[in-house]
């Protein structure tokens, strides 16, 4: 399997090396996290402070809850987990130093959550020092890849500290009109700019989580037995399409039909040694009636380029003629310079002696036609090759046209039974109520017989065909790529500007219908959620659904239940959003008492917001959105 599995290997359909899969992947985004968390951090404790100094002591106690509500919820949600205590039943060391790491990453929930974006980022650069393939690069993607409770802290932030903190800060920055203190404005801005952009990358990370989920992709806060065991048992039980072409799923000693078509094979071809030995006995010609052969000879003299350079050939502007009549003697009496020994052989060179020996045997050769005829037996199809009859009829008569075999339509009879069958099998699946006798195919005179199918009866011929058969798929979804992410991005971040801006105007002016339009909208997605899952889920999960509800009251993600109609979903959520707001916007600016020119660039705001955030959806949708990834079942 390999250490990249999941991630994705293109940008725009454009293949990317594995070291900018990397990046894009892990390294970059990671850099991004750690910044934003920083920043929003640092931002929610400078707006408690100031609200202490500034005699806010109510406003200060919500954002300090704020801050640590997520740290307290993920205590709870792993300490309330079996899974993850050790196995051993009581109170014992092992126990005790599980309680103590949890209690201490509570209290110092920003430490530990730097330490995992510190790892993150540690391990993604040392992956890219590795050759693709290599045990150090696969460690070190494993590395990044691993899971841990910090990854749950951080899915929870996004909705338990940015999403209500931006709405607190937004309300206390509205509800005058006027700003006060510039140093706690400008701490503010800073915080909600931060939670909108901490909410949009957890929406974006996890926006079709289930789709994915089923194709490989895990939790990134399970366990890591968990973790193994799905991946194991994925696949195991699974294969891909590649695989699934490359092995089929009949193997061969497996398949009556194969032994029988290579018998076939044999008996009328022979088998491959009989027809290299045939081959050889054809080609093989006595060794009295070849005609010498002559032995090509190279020495290290003729690879030295400065021997090469010093050699001057007389006769380099000689024509061929003009060295055949230059050279009258016999070609044994030339000398070759030197003292030195000739080879054996011939030796590879430009001297005058190579070239009129070349020249003589080129001519022999096409004078005589002997030695073409020589080679050719009566039994062998070299007759194509002999210069004198290029144009003759061939000397074997032509192969008999072979008959049509009987086992034809013997398997063209296989293949309608095998549709009939299908066809009849489908019927019975999704017609309710059938007639009875409907698809009997008793005889009164034969009884009762069966459909016959692949692999029964007389099937034993090697040319009887071997159908496919049927083969369940789970079809999920690819993650997105550097590209896509990047405008879905943009989307979100302008849904919630629009989102949370409506919501916290609608709330400066008319507080009760404000409590009224969330209620609504919160059980509208409760019931949504319901009909979605049928009742078939286990009770504790209901509890999160109530949780998941609430966060549709700002995002809409496919995190727990995986959506069957997933554009009924995403385009009635954004309609209904869509409506609210435009609602919401139109009271407020109409029937609200304002005066500062502030309402008025927020109406403009969430106007142009929305209309961003809907064109970015629509090209991610339209030319971005990730592949399906199809993954056959294994019937074992």
């Amino acid at each position: 399997m390999d250490a990249l599995d999941g991630v994705p290997r293109s940008v725009l359909g454009y293949p990317v090396k594995t070291r900018t899969q990397i990046v894009a992947t892990f390294l970059v985004p990671v850099i991004f996290e750690l910044m934003l968390y920083i920043v929003l951090t640092t931002a929610d404790i400078l707006i408690t402070v100031e609200h202490f100094r500034n005699g806010a002591p109510t406003w200060a106690w919500f954002t300090l809850t704020l801050i640590w509500l997520p740290a307290v919820v993920c205590f709870c949600s792993i300490v309330s987990t079996p899974e993850r205590w050790p196995e051993r039943i009581g109170f014992d060391e092992r126990t005790g130093r599980f309680l103590f790491n949890q209690v201490a990453i509570l209290v110092f929930f920003p430490l530990a959550a730097l330490y995992r974006f510190s790892r993150r980022i540690f391990w993604s650069v040392e992956a890219l020092f590795h050759d693709k393939g290599s045990y150090g690069r696969a460690q070190a993607v494993a590395k990044i890849t691993e899971t841990s409770p910090c990854e749950l802290y951080h899915f929870l932030q996004a909705f338990l500290q940015a999403a209500p903190q931006m709405m607190l800060q937004l309300y206390i920055l509205l509800r005058d009109g006027t700003f006060r203190n510039y140093d706690t404005v400008t701490v503010q801005v800073i915080s909600v700019v931060c939670s909108f952009l901490t909410m949009a990358t957890i929406i974006t990370g996890y926006q079709r989580f289930e789709s994915q989920k089923i194709v490989g992709r895990c939790y990134p806060w399970s366990t890591p037995e968990q973790a193994t065991q799905r991946r194991k048992l994925l696949l195991r039980s699974t294969s891909t399409a590649v695989s699934a072409l490359a092995t089929p799923s009949i193997a061969p000693e497996a398949d009556p039909i194969v032994p029988n078509i290579m018998r076939n094979f044999y008996s009328r071809y022979g088998s491959e040694g009989e027809r290299e030995s045939t081959a050889n006995e054809r080609v093989a010609v006595p060794a009295a009636e070849q005609s010498p052969r002559k032995t090509l000879n190279v020495g290290a003299f003729n690879f030295d380029r400065q021997q090469s350079k010093a050699h001057q050939d007389p006769y380099v502007n000689f024509t061929d003629d003009d060295k055949l009549q230059e050279f009258s003697g016999p070609p044994d009496t030339v000398d070759r310079g030197g003292s030195k020994a000739r080879p054996s052989g011939r030796s590879v060179s430009f001297k005058l002696r190579d070239t009129v020996e070349e020249l003589q045997a080129m001519d022999h050769y096409l004078r005589s036609a002997e030695d073409v005829r020589g080679y050719a037996t009566d039994d062998s199809d070299d007759e194509y090759l002999k210069p004198d009859g290029f144009d003759a009829v061939p000397k074997r008569p032509a192969p008999p046209t072979p008959e049509a075999a009987a086992g034809m339509f013997h398997r063209v009879s296989v293949f309608r039974h095998m549709l009939l069958f299908n066809a009849e099998a489908f019927i019975k699946e999704k017609v309710p109520r059938l007639p009875e006798g409907m698809f009997d195919h008793t005889n009164p005179k034969e009884g009762s017989r069966k459909v016959p199918t692949q692999g029964t009866g007389d099937q034993t011929d090697g040319d009887a065909i071997s159908l496919p058969s049927r083969r369940q798929t789970i079809v999920g979804l690819e993650q997105d790529d550097m590209v896509g992410k990047a405008v879905l991005f943009l989307g979100w971040v302008m849904f919630l500007l629009m989102r949370m801006l409506a919501l916290s105007t609608f709330y400066v002016f008319f507080p009760l219908y404000f409590w009224m339009l969330v209620a609504n909208h919160y059980l509208l997605m409760i019931a949504c959620i319901v009909y979605e899952v049928r009742l078939h889920e286990k009770l504790e999960r209901y509890f999160f659904y109530l949780f998941l509800a609430y966060m549709y009251v700002f995002s809409l993600l496919e995190f727990k239940i995986r959506f069957v109609h997933v554009r009924w979903w995403y385009v009635g959520y954004i309609a209904l959003v869509l409506a609210e707001n435009v609602a919401s916007l139109v009271l407020w600016y109409n029937l609200g008492a304002f005066e500062s020119w502030w309402f008025y660039f927020l109406h403009h705001t969430i106007v142009a917001s929305g209309s961003l955030s809907v064109l970015c959806f629509l090209f991610y949708y339209a030319f971005l959105r990730p592949k399906d990834r199809v993954l056959f079942v294994n019937e074992d």
